[in-house]
């Protein structure tokens, strides 16, 4: 086993407050690590500090090589220029050619459903397509270490599949995998190790990893001020993926009945169901 990177007793602060404590942390190649953790726990911080984009206040992080990263932020800029544009440029950077990034480039947007939208200004894009630039852009060259942040964020199941199909494909290659998550699809699909932030420190957990279940799919016209009603329904559904004024529920086939009896009464209108194995 070929260790990468050892973290040893590390403390990261943010003025007084401490984010993270004394973490100890290996990553060896071929590992795929998921990081669990409520929102502000330090997961975010503790990704950016793997790959050098923060620095440490105490401890040590020791890099056996010589490593090359891709990281997924969790939220990425609405910038002026077109997905298009930004994947050549930040291809042409990793020293790809203009004819290897534009064959790899169009692949990646046709499987993740955004041919239509390549020349549109990222700017307008909605979340969950801007995120999908974001990871487009991250596979388009092959790293040592792949660091991702929340990556389903906004993603629509179909797109999760892709991306989990891929990632899988790139674990299979021995490319190292580093996830900020909190989706159990994406945990048991894809990590073999799992580290909980928790108090400022991280521990590895035994993360169950659930046997395929079958759920519903229930896709809904409606306003998207869905948002609104979310606490009445979160917790009886698996999923919610918002794309204007389509809305999409991945729901545990016992709970169907009752989610579809609330959501046609609060006025929505069903398009389609159909289950599906997660």
């Amino acid at each position: 086993m070929e260790r990468l990177i050892e973290i040893k007793n590390m403390t990261k602060s943010f003025g007084n407050k401490t984010i993270l404590k004394n973490v100890n942390m290996t990553i060896n190649k071929g590992d795929s690590i998921a990081i669990i953790g409520h929102n502000g726990s330090g997961k975010s911080t503790l990704l950016k500090i793997i790959c050098k984009l923060s620095s440490i206040n105490e401890g040590e992080i020791k890099y056996y090589k010589k490593i090359k990263f891709n990281y997924v932020p969790e939220r990425f800029p609405k910038m002026p220029i077109t997905p298009r544009q930004y994947i050549l440029k930040t291809g042409l950077i990793e020293g790809i050619t203009k004819n290897e990034i534009e064959d790899r480039c169009s692949e990646l947007f046709r499987k993740f459903f955004m041919e239509k939208m390549i020349d549109t200004p990222i700017k307008y894009l909605s979340k969950g397509s801007i995120q999908k630039v974001s990871v487009i852009q991250a596979l388009i060259t092959k790293p040592d270490i792949l660091l991702l942040d929340e990556p389903l964020s906004g993603q629509d199941v179909d797109s999760e599949k892709v991306f989990i199909k891929l990632i899988d494909g790139l674990i299979k290659e021995g490319i190292t995998v580093v996830m900020s998550c909190h989706d159990s699809i994406l945990i048991n699909s894809l990590s073999n190790l799992v580290y909980e932030v928790k108090e400022r420190n991280i521990e590895k957990v035994d993360y169950l990893k659930a046997s395929c279940r079958e759920y519903d799919i229930l896709v809904f016209n409606g306003s998207s001020n869905i948002k609104e009603r979310y606490k009445d329904i979160k917790k009886q559904v698996k999923k919610i993926d918002v794309d204007e004024n389509k809305i999409k529920l991945v729901v545990d086939k016992s709970r169907s009945n009752d989610i579809l009896k609330t959501m046609l009464n609060y006025g929505y209108e069903l398009r389609r169901m159909y289950s599906e194995e997660f």
